[in-house]
């Protein structure tokens, strides 16, 4: 297998969650690389794109908190993941808040002409623009960006076309959406599974979303928020969720995608180190990678190693 591109974005401008600027080196500190190595995934680390500090900043337009660090951010994610995947290469970005996936998504898309789904996994619609948003975070924006809605400094970063065709996006997980975020969801048709349809119908329904999803485009894009997941086991999300999924919920969706899908990249984003529990979200959000590549870490493949017989 060629090597894996790793890319950490510590980006916090587009949340008021502190703390997740410090989620990629966290996610080194756990041993990332070595972990999804063991698992058969060899890592390319490419370090840190350099981002600048709020105290350095001034917030600007208050619909849209820190746009322009937040865009030059965008189109520096956007024009290094196009030039990996334009070598037929593969990317695993760690966030930083979920805003970071503007920019990734934007670069994969243009590198693929625009042959690109995106399986998005979060508690919350982030289908805000600045006409709805109630506090100006564009982390609450860019996904409604991607697919051409809202400010154009948003929807044309990197380029002015649109990235994601709203028929090629799946959002998975939501329990918290906004009045206006609802309403654009029935307004354009987007296809979306919630907890509710989790809890109502299991996850055979889902499995059948993705496979349509992955037989309309080549490749697919995974963005996953850690809030996505129940707080009992991701502690350390940016905005801990008592009402997401369970291990065994995110575990299953994961291994699905990771064995019936072709994914050229995925972000994780939304981890904060200092709300987290002896590592534990960390360890979580390293297992849930290598499923999604179709490999497998966890306490068990770790149980099994330390066990063999010599």
């Amino acid at each position: 297998m060629n090597k894996v591109s790793l890319i950490g974005i510590p980006l916090d401008l587009g949340a008021e969650n502190l703390g997740v600027d410090i989620g990629p080196n966290a996610f080194r500190y756990q041993h990332i690389k070595e972990k999804l190595e063991e698992s058969g995934i060899f890592i390319n680390d490419l370090g840190n794109i350099l981002c600048n500090p709020r105290t350095s900043l001034r917030i600007g337009e208050p619909k849209l908190k820190y746009l322009q660090e937040i865009v030059r951010v965008s189109e520096k994610s956007a024009n290094k993941i196009f030039n990996i995947i334009k070598k037929n290469g593969r990317v695993i970005a760690l966030g930083g808040d979920h805003s970071i996936s503007l920019g990734l998504v934007s670069g994969a898309s243009a590198a693929l002409n625009g042959d690109l789904g995106l399986i998005y996994l979060d508690a919350h619609g982030d289908m805000n623009t600045d006409k709805t948003t109630s506090t100006g975070n564009i982390h609450g924006m860019h996904l409604a960006s991607l697919m051409g809605f809202g400010d154009k400094r948003l929807t044309n970063v990197y380029d002015t076309s649109t990235k994601i065709k709203k028929e090629n996006l799946l959002h998975i997980g939501s329990n918290d959406l906004d009045e206006g975020e609802i309403t654009f969801i029935k307004k354009e048709e987007l296809q979306c599974y919630s907890i509710f349809d989790i809890l109502s119908h299991g996850l055979a329904p889902l499995f059948k979303l993705i496979d349509k999803l992955q037989s309309s485009v080549k490749n697919l894009w995974i963005s996953l928020d850690l809030d996505v997941i129940d707080s009992i086991y991701a502690p350390g999300a940016g905005m801990p969720n008592k009402a997401g999924l369970s291990y065994r919920e995110i575990t299953t969706i994961a291994q699905y995608i990771g064995n019936h899908c072709n994914i050229i990249g995925l972000d994780i984003v939304e981890y904060n180190p200092l709300q987290d529990i002896e590592g534990k979200t960390a360890e979580l959000g390293i297992e849930l990678i290598a499923k999604l590549l179709g490999h497998n870490y966890s306490w068990y493949t770790n149980y099994m190693k330390e066990n063999k017989i010599k």
